[in-house]
């Protein structure tokens, strides 16, 4: 992302927090994060089109910190923990912001439904990785059911968190709902119950999820040759959705794109998946 598009977009949040969607006039953006207002049609098409780019940046800024935690926590629950607690401050920090997007009714359109299903993605192979990396092999059988369980618990506490933050006790939120996330994982682990889920549609299969997350690291992260990058990954795309894969087209393409250390884990993962 572009430093002068990073800052209308920080810029944005801001004034959309005070005055709200409706009543931010695109020149007030662009005099506040003093650029002309060509640049921000550069950018952004309308005030819409930079809703949806400020959603992207906004779950990519909370993936990269929570990423962060990851990295420096060696015990897979105690990262987690770090991770939520981390995702609950970022949330009550843009409550705002949130409360805004709700009360305002922002007009989203089609291109957000695609933006949400993608983060739906990501949050999910999130959690299910967590869940593996506390649980081991003995969960692998539940582990679909177990993240939904997961999710559903989380949200829930996210809504409350913004809709009443006196209620809640955020310092041990996180604690709690990794307690509740042991309970039913020792219960599944331990039941002779048949999953619920028995397997996993086309939005969540692991090729579509990586794919999906890689632009959005672009969208967000990446600022060196943005435009060669995602079309780089969507050719990558292109070629899984063919019966018969060119691998050495998508090859070639992963290895384009190798030079951004932010996508080195997920290039890592899918070349795996695709045996390469």
């Amino acid at each position: 992302m572009h430093p002068k598009q990073k800052q209308i977009i920080e810029v944005s949040i801001d004034l959309f927090a005070k005055k709200g969607f409706h009543a931010t006039s695109v020149q007030e953006i662009v005099d506040k994060a003093e650029v002309a207002k060509g640049t921000f049609y550069t950018y952004f098409q309308s005030k819409e089109d930079l809703i949806l780019s400020m959603y992207d940046y906004y779950f990519g800024y909370v993936m990269e910190k929570m990423k962060e935690a990851e990295d420096n926590q060696s015990d897979a629950r105690k990262a987690l923990e770090n991770e939520l607690n981390i995702f609950f401050h970022i949330l009550l920090k843009h409550k705002s912001l949130i409360m805004m997007m709700l009360r305002d009714q922002v007009p989203l359109g089609k291109d957000m439904e695609v933006l949400v299903m993608r983060t739906r993605q990501q949050s999910f192979e999130w959690v299910k990785k967590h869940i593996r990396a506390i649980y081991g092999e003995g969960i692998e059988r539940y582990e679909n059911d177990a993240s939904i369980l997961f999710e559903g618990i989380f949200k829930e506490y996210a809504n409350w968190l913004v809709v009443a933050e006196e209620a809640v006790n955020i310092k041990k939120l996180p604690q709690f709902i990794l307690n509740i996330l042991d309970t039913i994982c020792h219960h599944l682990m331990q039941s002779d119950e048949e999953p619920v889920i028995t397997h996993l549609p086309e939005l969540f299969q692991q090729e579509s999820i990586l794919i999906n997350k890689m632009k959005q690291m672009i969208h967000s992260v990446v600022i060196e040759d943005q435009q060669k990058a995602l079309e780089a990954i969507e050719v990558i795309e292109a070629e899984l959705q063919k019966n018969n894969r060119q691998m050495l087209i998508i090859e070639s393409m992963l290895i384009h794109l190798r030079k951004y250390d932010v996508l080195k884990n997920d290039i890592e993962q899918l070349e795996k998946i695709l045996d390469l």
